[in-house]
């Protein structure tokens, strides 16, 4: 039956775990991927592992809408714990647009400005920018005891500090436990190219009512977003 995984983006995704697979992994990928449909039964068997703790990590989550979380609410074990990492969303969105841009092999320093500002208003990016929806959505369906916020700054900060933190979260001990991937950085940009100062403007402007409105929701990390998308506008008026 593995031939029913050498298709597609399932295959590629999956490829590595297949070169020496386990027994229980070639039984989640044929639970995932001939039986997928969507019933609630069908994902609930995802998460069928014994003595583990076991989850499923999608930015896709982030979009859901209220009936989406409901789902999840109603399908999963009463004490699961949700985990939302939140980015400043103006450096969000240049890496995302970069690692667009570098998938369809073309060259983002080509492209006008303004065609990339208008990106910021299609449903794949705004939902995923849209923190304060999302948080609000998510609060409406579990305690702020499961539902944990936690920042890609303190992961760039410390990366091994913020494992530890979101372990303790979910309920794990990692002390002793070092993932081979903790180091590695995933789709990296590796010509470094900055974000061009117009279309930075652009962007702060453009997320900067959500700043405001998600600083006064959960500060910290969120005040520092809004300060620096008001001073890259300062800089534009001043300029």
């Amino acid at each position: 039956h593995l031939g029913k995984f050498n298709h597609g983006d399932i295959f590629r995704r999956y490829s590595p775990l297949l070169h020496s697979p386990r027994l229980d992994t070639l039984r989640w990928l044929w639970r995932f991927n001939h039986h997928k449909n969507d019933s609630m039964q069908w994902y609930k068997s995802l998460f069928a592992v014994e003595n583990k703790l076991c989850g499923d990590i999608t930015p896709l989550y982030s979009t859901l809408d209220e009936r989406g979380v409901e789902f999840v609410k109603q399908t999963v074990k009463p004490e699961c714990r949700i985990v939302l990492i939140l980015r400043d969303p103006v450096t969000r969105f240049w890496s995302s647009i970069k690692m667009l841009y570098r998938y369809e092999k073309n060259d983002i320093r080509k492209v006008d400005a303004g065609a990339l500002v208008e990106e910021l208003s299609r449903p794949y990016m705004a939902l995923k920018s849209d923190y304060t929806r999302m948080i609000k959505t998510w609060e409406a369906f579990f305690p702020r005891e499961q539902f944990g916020i936690f920042y890609y700054d303190d992961l760039v900060r410390d990366n091994r500090a913020f494992l530890e933190r979101i372990c303790r979260f979910i309920g794990i001990d990692c002390s002793d436990w070092t993932p081979p991937a903790l180091d590695k950085r995933s789709n990296r940009d590796k010509q470094v190219i900055a974000m061009p100062e117009d279309l930075k403007s652009a962007v702060s402007e453009f997320y900067l009512a959500e700043l405001r409105d998600l600083s006064e929701m959960i500060d910290g990390h969120a005040t520092t977003w809004l300060q620096n998308a008001q001073n890259s506008l300062k800089e534009k008026t001043t300029a």
